[in-house]
């Protein structure tokens, strides 16, 4: 099937070619987190804690789609796959070193690492630095790098759906369709949230992540990680969606900035409507 005619892929030959490699990666994410975890490798020090992290988003998401489009006609800095990863980097960066202080107080999640003393996240938010640590509420440094390949993953399976329903709803009318657009981004938000927790904190990490009441998380939490994929899934939908509206790096970074502001934003009034769940 050619990309003009896809439903699935992007118009743009760039992007759909970047959105086929990462869909591959989806397989290959599954299977690593599924070895590191039944082998506890997660119990490492310093240096194994942000190698292993690096070495799930790197080697695939990075270094592959560069050497395999070296002779594309697009310059690397200018190809997709280049500039999902500019603007996860910004994304992921605020939403680790801020939001992930708000999953701490008011969803109950926990990082125990006790090998492991490079941690980065922010000084004011949460409790102060020793006391963070001594509840499991401080960031591993790796966490940055192992959220990279979880969030190409999520916004890369949610664009192609979204891109078929709305292919799918093409004909009906403007009310319709846009009911089919919410309705879509709704669902993906829903289920990527729920499935995280429902399948990435299992027993087999219990030791080291893991939320005071899972259940909880699942049936209450989840609606404030809802939060973040109805906000950047319609955005990171946009990026360079057809050859004639792609977007610069600054563009990525301002557009994933605004996103993350937007969402810091939303869970805090969040948490001033429900509280905290633990």
């Amino acid at each position: 099937m050619s990309t003009a005619q896809s439903k699935w892929f992007s118009a743009n030959p760039d992007k759909a070619w970047a959105e086929k490699l990462f869909l591959s990666f989806t397989p290959v994410f599954i299977v690593f987190n599924l070895v590191v975890q039944k082998m506890g490798w997660l119990d490492t020090g310093n240096f194994w804690n942000v190698v292993q992290n690096l070495a799930m988003w790197i080697p695939y998401l990075v270094l592959l789609p560069w050497w395999l489009r070296r002779r594309s006609g697009f310059a690397w800095r200018d190809s997709y796959w280049f500039k999902v990863n500019i603007y996860m980097a910004v994304y992921v960066f605020f939403a680790t070193y801020f939001h992930t202080e708000w999953f701490f107080s008011a969803l109950g999640l926990r990082y125990h690492f006790p090998n492991v003393s490079w941690y980065f996240d922010s000084a004011l938010a949460g409790p102060d630095q020793v006391t963070a640590l001594a509840q499991h509420q401080r960031i591993p440094l790796g966490m940055y790098f192992n959220t990279m390949a979880f969030f190409i993953v999520y916004h890369t399976l949610a664009v192609i759906l979204m891109r078929r329903i709305r292919a799918l709803a093409g004909d009906w009318g403007l009310a319709a369709r846009k009911a089919a657009w919410f309705a879509i981004v709704l669902i993906t938000s829903i289920f990527f949230a729920w499935a995280e927790t429902f399948f990435y904190i299992t027993p087999d990490i219990a030791n080291h992540v893991y939320y005071v009441d899972k259940e909880k998380m699942l049936a209450v939490g989840t609606s404030l990680y809802v939060l973040y994929l109805i906000v950047s899934f319609p955005n990171f939908f946009r990026l360079d969606e057809t050859i004639d509206t792609r977007w610069s790096l600054k563009d990525c970074v301002v557009q994933a900035s605004f996103v993350s502001m937007w969402i810091l934003l939303l869970i805090d009034l969040w948490v001033h409507i429900y509280g905290r769940i633990t």
